[in-house]
């Protein structure tokens, strides 16, 4: 839609920096309703009694809602690195060794299933010297879904992804169901797209085929892989908002729905404007056939 520029709200990478609207919006930041991280003023053995080891162990469960976002993410990634884990734990309000040790038992109860199964690692596994010719098939609820997320009027094909970085600007997803991170493509406009919803608006940059100067691909294992996009030329920036009123309209009457805006780069220090470099972590059967459309 045709529309003057906008600024946007604070980045989804935390910048404290402030940016006039037309429309206040609230700071773009994922935020999950989850316990807190255990406080660092608990006493120590030295200064009180050491809890018994039934409230040792009541203290390190799992609630059922960390639970959930970690078999998700472990269908991901299961073996993430010291600096993921640290995420992880700051993300869900864990502990760094207790999900640790998760991960580390999770790993051992998979391979115990999978000896018991007799049978390959996961659903993704594939040639990778063969990409395939088009995407795999998902779930028609995943996808309507995303679709009334990301309101595009042309058909797009999802890339299931976890990690965004830029530079030093990173976005991870943090939970089934939320779609707070989604890449996709579209062959009418022909260009990747980079999608964040957060405090219930969405940010996109839309990067051109054309721009895309080289790809490289690392397979991370387990189903995942990284491509990396290095660009030419510079992102388009949008976000959400309302129409304005057609002149001679009262404000109330103006159409509901949401449309896209341009706007400024919302990544945090404009990195996604001065750094070259795309790092997308997700499903390798899709970042393969996207670097082949490439």
């Amino acid at each position: 839609p045709s529309s003057a520029t906008e600024n946007p709200p604070d980045s989804p990478a935390l910048s404290s920096a402030s940016v006039s609207t037309n429309t206040h919006l609230p700071p773009i930041s994922a935020t999950l309703d989850l316990p807190a991280p255990a406080s660092a003023a608990d006493p120590t053995p030295s200064a009180s009694k050491a809890p018994d080891s039934k409230e040792k162990r009541k203290r390190s469960r799992v609630t059922p809602e960390q639970l959930t976002h970690l078999e998700r993410i472990f269908t991901q990634d299961r073996s993430p690195t010291a600096q993921r884990r640290k995420e992880i734990s700051e993300m869900l309000g864990m502990q760094e060794r207790q999900t640790q040790i998760w991960f580390q038992n999770r790993r051992a109860k998979a391979k115990l299933q999978e000896g018991k199964r007799n049978s390959r690692s996961g659903p993704f596994d594939l040639e990778l010297d063969s990409p395939p010719n088009s995407p795999p098939d998902f779930d028609p609820n995943y996808e309507a879904d995303i679709y009334a997320l990301i309101h595009e009027e042309d058909a797009v094909s999802i890339i299931p992804c976890t990690d965004l970085c830029i530079g030093s600007w990173r976005r991870i997803a943090t939970g089934a169901g939320k779609h707070d991170l989604v890449a996709y493509m579209s062959l009418t406009k022909r260009c990747l797209t980079w999608f964040i919803h957060s405090s219930g608006y969405g940010f996109k940059m839309e990067i051109p085929f054309t721009v895309v100067q080289s790809t490289e691909f690392q397979s991370l294992g387990q189903g995942r892989a990284m491509a990396s996009f290095f660009l030419s030329g510079t992102p388009s920036f949008y976000l959400e908002g309302t129409p304005s009123p057609r002149p001679g309209e009262p404000p109330s009457h103006a159409p509901r729905q949401k449309v896209w805006k341009t706007c400024t780069d919302w990544t945090e220090g404009t990195q996604a404007t001065s750094v070259a470099r795309h790092d997308l972590i997700g499903s390798a059967t899709q970042l393969l056939h996207v670097l082949r459309v490439l």
